[in-house]
């Protein structure tokens, strides 16, 4: 089970870290760095996503605790 978090969050932190990779390298395609920053972006959120995706699920889980509401995993 902890081997498909593991690979369900590198997903996640891929996908995210491919969008925002485009939009630094966007806001900095004019300068020599916004190749450079684009690359680092993308590879922190792939070796974080893991992580990204833990807190995501804990938050919504304590979020979802706190107000008094049921957390529903499976489709009813």
């Amino acid at each position: 089970m902890m081997e498909l978090f593991l690979w369900a969050g590198s997903a996640v932190g891929v996908l995210l870290g491919l969008v925002h990779a485009v939009y630094v390298y966007r806001c900095n395609a004019a300068r020599a760095r916004g190749l450079y920053a684009a690359v680092w972006t993308f590879g922190l959120w792939t070796l974080f996503g893991t992580y990204v995706l833990a807190f995501w699920l804990i938050g919504w889980v304590g979020r979802a605790a706190i107000r008094g509401q049921r957390v529903v995993t499976e489709h009813e």
